[in-house]
Formats: C-alpha cells, sequence, structure tokens
C-alpha cells in the first residue's frame, strides 16, 4: 500500500514539475512574440472621432512571421472616425475607420485655380464630401460645370490643370 501512494505522489510530483516547466515556455514565448496594439477603451460609436482617451495598449500574442496589424501605431487611429461600433477590448479593423471629411457634399467652398501668370478665386458646390489631398467632383453653380477638384486642409479647393 505504501508503494502504492508513494509511487502517486511521485507521479503528482512530476506532472507538477512538468506543468511549471511548461508555464515558463509558454511565458517567455509570450515575451518573445507579442505585440502591442491599440484597442477602443469604451463603445466607440459610427461617427466618433477617435482620441488618445478612447483607446488602451492591448498585447496580442502572434507568431513573428504575421503581417503588421492595424493599430499597432497609436498615429494610425487617432483623428479618425469611426464608419461602425467599435467594442472595448476588440481588434479594431481598417475597413472600420475612416479619416475625417474635411469637405462636406451640398455645401458651398471657397475654388481655386492658379498658375504663375492668373488666378481666380470662386465658389463650388462638391458633389461628394472628402478628406484633405482627394479628388472630387465639384460644381460651379454659376454655370452648372462639373470640375475636378483637390481638397486642401484649410477646407479650400483647388483645381489642377486638366
Amino acid at each position: 500500500m505504501n508503494a502504492v501512494r508513494n509511487m502517486r505522489q511521485g507521479l503528482c510530483f512530476t506532472a507538477a514539475a512538468l506543468l511549471a516547466a511548461c508555464a515558463t515556455i509558454v511565458v517567455a514565448h509570450a515575451k518573445e512574440s507579442g505585440r502591442t496594439v491599440f484597442v477602443p477603451r469604451a463603445v466607440i460609436y459610427p461617427g466618433d472621432v477617435i482620441t488618445a482617451e478612447a483607446l488602451v495598449e492591448r498585447k496580442l500574442l502572434v507568431r513573428s512571421n504575421n503581417p503588421p496589424v492595424f493599430g499597432e501605431d497609436q498615429q494610425e487611429l487617432l483623428g479618425k472616425v469611426a464608419r461602425r461600433t467599435l467594442l472595448p477590448g476588440e481588434l479594431i479593423p481598417g475597413s472600420a475607420v475612416r479619416t475625417q471629411e474635411l469637405v462636406k457634399q451640398g455645401k458651398t467652398y471657397k475654388l481655386t485655380y492658379e498658375t504663375p501668370y492668373v488666378s481666380i478665386v470662386g465658389l463650388g458646390v462638391p458633389l461628394q464630401s472628402g478628406s484633405a489631398g482627394e479628388i472630387i467632383n465639384v460644381r460651379n453653380p454659376d454655370t452648372g460645370i462639373i470640375i475636378k477638384a483637390r481638397i486642401k486642409p484649410d477646407q479650400t479647393l483647388t483645381v489642377d490643370d486638366q
């Protein structure tokens, strides 16, 4: 009877030692291959601008050969607008955010055309919303002609040579 009891204790001790060794290996592996991503701290609703206070860091366990994950750099997310509801602690897919629109469809904005010899300033009505750097269709309300213009960060529309 004592022999069986000693054998059980020996097996339990061996199993515990093996479990501790495996846990140590897993923790060491997690430290090597982890990436930090930014996820919502609380629910972010569609149309909300993402701020630094709305994000929290989260450790993500991945293999070293996996491609980069969207949200590893906080600058990828700051100032963007949520397209859909973003849940706390969940990864943010790239398709769930968009850049903030500077120009709204249907509003009147300053429209400029400049060359070294001439400068023309007028009004234009965008036919679609857009953000800085995008090229959109703009209608001249006086003539009804539709032209393409680039959105500048100061909310003016610039016509390039067409």
